[in-house]
């Protein structure tokens, strides 16, 4: 695949991708479920920068990998490299219903704020969402440069909507009416609060390390990978907890804490019932551009274990008329919109975040095996080694499992999806 497809991001364009990868529709969303586990608005920014922090060091991580392995397909590449066929399948499998449910929660972001504009029921804000994964999986068919140039378009939007935010709260707001109380939850903070709402900061994060899925794409790699990774994550970190700061002096704790959709009600105690209807639109070009840059970069996980002989061989095919990989782009796509049944926007991210981040640390390890194998590569290597790879590591554990107790459920399926996926290399190859 990678000498079939063209080298044409650079710097700024890595930059920009992530950027827009990352800045999809949470943080207009999920501050307030943070908000309510973290239980005061000091634990609440507190999170948001603990969340930067951990995105920095997996982009370490990431940096140095994607040095040492510049090629599409991002974790797998780096289990298949340091572990072997068995263990790269387990992580490809889990992919077919990881990448596609992020899509999905996205692309379901997007419908929900449509329905503040033009009321629909369920089965329409599917449908809207499916439309939506149906669009860019076409514009991803037809040219990877026009899906990626769209991201880094949206990606500045998305930037400029979010300063606009913060500007016009402080400048125009007097805060909340009333002081908020500001306390830990009854009988202090549970593991299972902290759990769900470091889910919710770890999926806003989520797509830092979107440019190593198409790292086979980027020019001179081993000098763009690791600066596009650390400027977009300091940028995206700023730009978050500026942001919250905002919604906290607009509404006061309680009523970000309150609310569900909380840029819609911070932007309207500003500038009164328009302001929902702006934050409606600014959210779903955010949801659009993200969508797009996610059917350029997911599909990617799918077309090195075809080309390895562990997928349908058809799913590496790349189309001779628009180099891109047509066969892996549609099954992401029709996945996506098969998920969009399983449940809401909560739902779909805390499945993603818990069956998909625990096989992220097993792949960044990867970094001490091919360490002791091949010796640091000379281009980049993480700095404080190993302390960013155990730093990142026990946290995203740590809090996988205080969300498990919170929801079993979810814990089940994303320890089901990995085991599912052994058992079928077991039957195939064994």
């Amino acid at each position: 695949m990678n000498s079939n497809l063209p080298r044409f991001l650079g710097p700024l364009g890595a930059t920009l991708f992530i950027v827009c990868y990352i800045v999809a529709t949470a943080i207009f969303l999920v501050p307030g479920i943070v908000a309510r586990n973290a239980g005061s608005v000091e634990a609440s920014l507190a999170l948001w920068v603990v969340g930067g922090l951990l995105a920095f060091c997996g982009a370490l991580c990431y940096a140095e990998l994607a040095v040492r392995i510049p090629k599409s397909g991002a974790e797998y590449r780096y289990l298949y490299a340091a572990y072997g066929p068995p263990l790269a399948f387990v992580f490809a499998w889990t992919c077919l219903f990881t990448q596609p449910v992020s899509v999905a929660a996205v692309a379901r972001g997007f419908a929900d704020y449509l329905a503040q504009l033009w009321p629909m029921e369920e089965a329409m804000r599917r449908a809207a969402a499916a439309a939506v994964i149906t669009l860019f999986a076409a514009i991803s068919i037809g040219s990877t440069p026009l899906a990626t140039r769209l991201a880094g378009i949206a990606a500045v939007a998305k930037l400029l909507a979010l300063l606009s935010i913060a500007l016009v709260g402080i400048a125009m707001s007097t805060g909340p009416e009333a002081a908020s109380a500001v306390a830990a939850p009854a009988g202090g903070w549970r593991l299972a609060q902290l759990g769900t709402a470091m889910v919710a900061v770890i999926w806003a994060f989520d797509g830092f390390s979107s440019i190593a899925t198409i790292a086979g794409e980027v020019r001179e790699p081993r000098r763009t990978l690791p600066l596009s990774l650390i400027t977009a994550i300091g940028i995206v970190t700023l730009v978050y907890v500026l942001t919250n700061v905002v919604y906290f002096h607009v509404l006061g704790f309680d009523g970000v804490a309150a609310s569900d959709a909380v840029a819609s009600a911070a932007l309207g105690a500003v500038i009164g019932p328009a302001g929902a209807s702006l934050i409606a639109v600014m959210v779903m070009a955010s949801a659009l551009g993200t969508t797009a840059a996610q059917l350029v970069g997911n599909p990617r996980f799918f077309v090195g274990p075809a080309e390895d002989g562990l997928f349908p061989a058809r799913f590496a095919r790349i189309s001779p008329r628009t180099l891109t990989p047509v066969n892996a782009i549609l099954l992401t796509a029709a996945i996506a919109i098969g998920l969009l049944a399983v449940g809401g926007y909560e739902r779909l991210i805390r499945l993603y975040v818990l069956s998909y981040f625990p096989l992220v640390v097993v792949a960044l390890f990867a970094a001490m095996r091919l360490r002791r194998r091949e010796g640091k590569p000379p281009e980049f290597s993480m700095p404080l080694y190993p302390l960013p790879l155990f730093v990142f590591g026990a946290c995203i554990v740590g809090i996988c499992v205080a969300s498990a107790l919170d929801d079993p459920a979810g814990g089940l399926f994303g320890l089901m999806v990995p085991l599912s996926g052994a058992a079928v290399y077991w039957l195939r190859f064994r």
